[in-house]
C-alpha cells in the first residue's frame, strides 16, 4: 500500500503550480473534471464489452497518464483486470493489460510495458526495435516542448535543449532507422538558438514520430502508464524504455556474432560489434537527460515504484549471460538467447590463432567493452546525483551495487592477449 505520506507529498508538487521538470505533467494540468474522473473510459468499456467499438487502447492510456496508476478509480482497475482474468482479450492486448492493474504486485517488466514491448516491437528485429527506440525519444522531446509551452522556468528549458539533442542523435542511437534528416536538423537549429522556441522542430518532430509503423508508433503510446502525476516520472519512464532497446540491441549484437564467428563470418560479426558501439557511445546524451531529474521528485517516484528496478531488466541480464562464464550464468533470469555454451571471448580466443580474419573482431570486442563499462559507470554516477549512497530497488545496495558493476568487464580475458 502507498503511505498517506508520500501521496501526501505527490499532491504537494502537483498543487505547486508548476508544469514540467519539477511539477505536475502536462496532461494532469489540462484535464476537464470528466477526464480526471475516469467515467469516460468506463463508459466506452462497457461499450467494448458490448460488442459495439474497439477496445479504447488509446482512451486508457490517456487517463493513466493524466492521473497516475495510483490515481486510477479502483472500479475501473477491477474492470480492466477482470477483461484480462477472463480472457477476453487477444494476445497483444493481454500483454499490454497487466501494466493497468500491477499498482500493488508489480515489476520492473510491468513498469516499462517489456512484455508488450517483446510482443509487438518484437526483439529479434533490429530495424523494429531501432523504430521504438527513435519514436519514443522523439514522442518524449514533443512531451517536453509542450510543457515548456505551459511554463518556461529554467529547468524545463534544460530538460527540453537535452531531449532535442537525444533526438539529433539519432543517427547514432538508432541507426538501423531511417529518420528523416530535416528532424535532426530542426533539432539543431532550435538548439542554436538562445530562446526558448521548440515549436519548429515540434513540427517537424511530429509528422516523423507518426511515421513509424503504426503498431510501434502505439506500442510508445500505450507503454506511457506513469504510477504519479509528476511530470518527471514521464521522461524516467521513456529514458528507461530507451535504454531497454539499447540494450536488447547489444545482446543481439553479440550473440549473432557468436555464430558469424562460428561461421568464419569475423567481418560480419565485427560490423554487429560496432554498430552496438555506436549505439552506447551516444549514450552521455541520455545521461543529459536524466540528471534533469529533481532529486526530490525521483524520492517520490521511488516511493511509488518500490521493488521495481533496472536490475531485473531481461536484455541487460542477456548481455551480461552472453559474456559470462557458463559455471557463473543465472539461466533463470535472462530470455531465450541462444549462444550455447562458449562465450564470445571464447569463440575469439580459440579461433584466433587459426581464422585468418578472426583478428580483426578483437578491436571490435574492445571498443564494445568499453563503451559497455562507460555506460554502466555513468548509470553509477546519475545514482550518487539523484539518491546519494541510500539503498537501492530491487534488492540491490544502491550505489554500491553499481560501482561493482561498473568495474566488471565483458571481456576480460582479452587484456591476456599480447
Amino acid at each position: 500500500m502507498i503511505s498517506e505520506t508520500l501521496l501526501e507529498a505527490e499532491q504537494k508538487f502537483v498543487r505547486s503550480g508548476v508544469i514540467g521538470v519539477g511539477g505536475t505533467c502536462v496532461q494532469a494540468a489540462e484535464a476537464t473534471t470528466d477526464e480526471l474522473s475516469g467515467r469516460n473510459i468506463e463508459n466506452a468499456l462497457r461499450q467494448w464489452e458490448a460488442g459495439d467499438a474497439e477496445f479504447p487502447h488509446a482512451a486508457v492510456a490517456a487517463h493513466y497518464q493524466t492521473v497516475g496508476r495510483n490515481g486510477v478509480r479502483p472500479r475501473l482497475v477491477a474492470m480492466l483486470q477482470n477483461f484480462h482474468d477472463n480472457n477476453r482479450a487477444h494476445h497483444v492486448l493481454g500483454a499490454w493489460l497487466p501494466m493497468t492493474f500491477d499498482a500493488q504486485n508489480g515489476d520492473y517488466l510491468s513498469y516499462v510495458g517489456l512484455d508488450y514491448f517483446d510482443q509487438v516491437v518484437r526483439s529479434d528485429d533490429a530495424q523494429r526495435v531501432d523504430a521504438f527506440v527513435a519514436a519514443a525519444a522523439m514522442d518524449l522531446a514533443l512531451l517536453e516542448a509542450r510543457a515548456l509551452g505551459r511554463s518556461a522556468h529554467a529547468p524545463q528549458v534544460v530538460r527540453t535543449r537535452a531531449v532535442t539533442r537525444v533526438v539529433t542523435q539519432l543517427d547514432r542511437l538508432a541507426p538501423d532507422f531511417s529518420l528523416e534528416p530535416s528532424v535532426a536538423a530542426a533539432g539543431l537549429a532550435a538548439l542554436a538558438q538562445p530562446g526558448a522556441d521548440y515549436g519548429p522542430f515540434a513540427s517537424v518532430a511530429a509528422p516523423a514520430l507518426n511515421s513509424v509503423p503504426e503498431e510501434i508508433g502505439s506500442a510508445v503510446r500505450l507503454t506511457l502508464l506513469p504510477t504519479t502525476r509528476l511530470h518527471d516520472e514521464q521522461m524516467f519512464i521513456r529514458c528507461i524504455q530507451i535504454f531497454e532497446g539499447l540494450y536488447r540491441q547489444v545482446a543481439t549484437a553479440i550473440s549473432r556474432s557468436i555464430r558469424d564467428l562460428r561461421d568464419g563470418l569475423a567481418a560480419a560479426a565485427k560490423d554487429r560489434l560496432d554498430r552496438a558501439s555506436i549505439r552506447l557511445e551516444a549514450v552521455p546524451a541520455l545521461f543529459r537527460v536524466l540528471t534533469t531529474m529533481p532529486v526530490d521528485a525521483f524520492s517520490i517516484i521511488r516511493g511509488f515504484t518500490h521493488g521495481r528496478s533496472a536490475v531485473q531488466s531481461r536484455a541487460f541480464r542477456e548481455v551480461e549471460f552472453a559474456c559470462a562464464p557458463p559455471e557463473s550464468r543465472d539461466f533463470e533470469h535472462v530470455g531465450k538467447i541462444d549462444v550455447g555454451e562458449d562465450t564470445l571471448q571464447d569463440v575469439y580466443l580459440a579461433m584466433r590463432k587459426t581464422h585468418p580474419d578472426a583478428h580483426v573482431l578483437e578491436e571490435a570486442m574492445r571498443r564494445l567493452d568499453r563503451a559497455w563499462v562507460a555506460m554502466k559507470r555513468g548509470h553509477w554516477g546519475i545514482t550518487l546525483k539523484v539518491i546519494g549512497t541510500v539503498p537501492g530497488t530491487g534488492g540491490t545496495a544502491g550505489a554500491s551495487y553499481l560501482k561493482h558493476a561498473a568495474m566488471t568487464s565483458l571481456f576480460p580475458r582479452l587484456s591476456e592477449v599480447a
